[in-house]
């Protein structure tokens, strides 16, 4: 690819230094949100500790019954920030979902109470962490695999997932959204693999082991099923051109699903135990009781479309930044209106980058890893979309799941900013500064915050391309130093604001 280099046999070492301080970074402001945080400000984390405390005192999986999602009472405690004199005990509407999350908490439950907690929480948010160790340093993993000559773009999309402020908040608490994120991770890692180095028999052994854990995790992480699809018939289309037999990609397949199967049989027997034939995932019994949420079509009839439009796109986009507790306390309308200029320009990178991306392309290894980390982001959005369809869901985290392809392309679109200083771009933000001028003689508006942050991004692309060259990979670490520094401003202004 244009601009790639050849770098020394030394790299790597540096290369896992780099990556072991942006984990050490991560562990520091993850840690402090997961102390700080007030107990229950995060969505849904009463309805996931019940889950857990429920295995502990019963032995025995939850089942979801009418009254489990007390709306009324919800919303009151709520409003009322969660003052500890009101319980979260009626608050189990997530007892539908798949176990592995909550069993692989249950030590951290156990621990806490040995130390003497009545509820501990803080163990549990810790166990939450290290699951976000683990999917930080895989998708490093995953973009090491697919970008081995780009160690900037591996540990610039570690650094992103270490350092945005939501991603930091959401997996500092119970949630089982970083279980979901971490098994789609490594799924990808193993099938990038299995693309470059042949589906090997204990390489499907574990593909399918894979896929059983993310079934037993969250609905979201069941795009991991076409994933391995897409990555089989890759295999198999390229196998089918050059003549070679099928047979053994066939027994791989089956491999996979059969191993899939028998993890997560037992689970599905027993939801249809419980909820009946017709409802193996509990998704009828699921709709039967959260009644009282707002539904899509419910917010459509009450705003119309086009305000529903412009909610969906900007409370979905703020709150994948940051908007704290249970959606309710936000981040300065003069950051985002940053982070949008700064999404913008990562966008105008890799427009800049598609002539490079096109000869990238004519590589079939290349071709894979882009296939099949677009179809991880594209499912994963159209996941987000089907929820909406139902219900009012505009929570910018259900795109975490994709984190690593969206960190990755927001790290290289910036990156190549840096590296070659596109003069179309400078161009055009210098024609949108000089529309803004004119705009405001003509009508004494002068929009003066949009113009000093595009001339603050004609001097940041101009500046850090110099630095760029003298010392490469030291502007990119600045971003996300600087976003890191949101991430800790955010915990010490944002979230003192969700104490009852």
């Amino acid at each position: 690819m244009e601009g790639s280099v050849a770098l020394p046999h030394s790299r790597p070492d540096r290369s896992t230094r780099w990556l072991a301080l942006i984990l050490v970074l991560y562990a520091l402001l993850a840690g402090l949100y997961a102390l700080y945080t007030p107990a229950w400000q995060a969505p849904d984390e009463p309805a996931h500790y019940n889950y857990v405390r429920y295995l502990i005192e019963e032995r025995r999986l939850p089942e979801l019954r009418p009254g489990d999602y007390p709306v009324e009472y919800l919303e009151e405690i709520k409003a009322a920030r969660f003052p500890p004199h009101m319980s979260v005990d009626p608050i189990r509407y997530e007892s539908h979902q798949p176990p592995l999350y909550y069993l692989l908490a249950t030590p951290a439950y156990a621990l806490g109470r040995s130390l003497g907690m009545q509820v501990p929480l803080l163990p549990l948010r810790l166990y939450s962490v290290l699951l976000g160790i683990a999917l930080i340093a895989t998708g490093h993993a995953v973009v090491r695999q697919m970008w081995p000559e780009r160690r900037d773009l591996a540990w610039g999309t570690a650094a992103f997932m270490a350092t945005l402020p939501m991603h930091v908040a959401m997996t500092a608490v119970m949630n089982n959204d970083v279980l979901a994120a971490l098994v789609l991770a490594l799924i990808v890692w193993l099938l990038l693999r299995a693309g470059q180095q042949g589906w090997t028999a204990p390489r499907a052994v574990w593909i399918g082991l894979l896929l059983g854990l993310a079934l037993l995790t969250k609905l979201q992480a069941y795009i991991a099923a076409p994933l391995v699809g897409l990555a089989w018939l890759w295999s198999a289309s390229r196998a089918h051109r050059r003549g070679e037999p099928l047979g053994p990609l066939v027994g791989r397949a089956l491999l996979v699903g059969g191993v899939a199967l028998l993890l997560v049989l037992p689970w599905l027997a027993r939801n249809v135990s419980v909820y009946g034939w017709s409802d193996p995932l509990a998704m009828v019994r699921h709709d039967e009781v959260v009644v009282g949420q707002l539904t899509t079509q419910e917010l459509l009839d009450e705003i119309g479309i086009v305000a529903f439009m412009r909610r969906l796109v900007q409370t979905t986009f703020q709150s994948f930044w940051g908007q704290f507790g249970w959606m309710g306390v936000l981040l300065p309308t003069r950051v985002y209106q940053a982070l949008a200029a700064l999404s913008a320009l990562a966008l105008l990178g890799v427009v800049d980058a598609l002539p490079a991306l096109r000869t990238a392309w004519r590589d079939e290894a290349k071709r894979y890893s882009f296939l099949l980390l677009g179809a991880w982001g594209v499912f994963t959005v159209a996941g987000f979309l089907w929820y909406n369809i139902q219900y009012v869901q505009h929570q910018g985290r259900y795109l975490f799941p994709a984190l690593v392809p969206l960190g990755l392309l927001g790290t290289f679109g910036v990156q190549r900013l840096l590296r070659r200083r596109p003069l179309w771009v400078l161009g055009l933000l210098a024609i949108m500064a000089t529309a803004l001028l004119l705009w405001g003689f003509l009508t004494e508006e002068f929009r003066q915050f949009t113009l000093v942050m595009l001339a603050g991004a004609m001097a940041g692309i101009v500046l850090g391309h110099e630095l760029e060259q003298r010392a490469p990979g030291l502007p990119l670490a600045s971003l996300y130093v600087g976003l890191g520094g949101l991430t800790l401003w955010a915990l010490q202004h944002m979230v003192p604001l969700l104490r009852p």
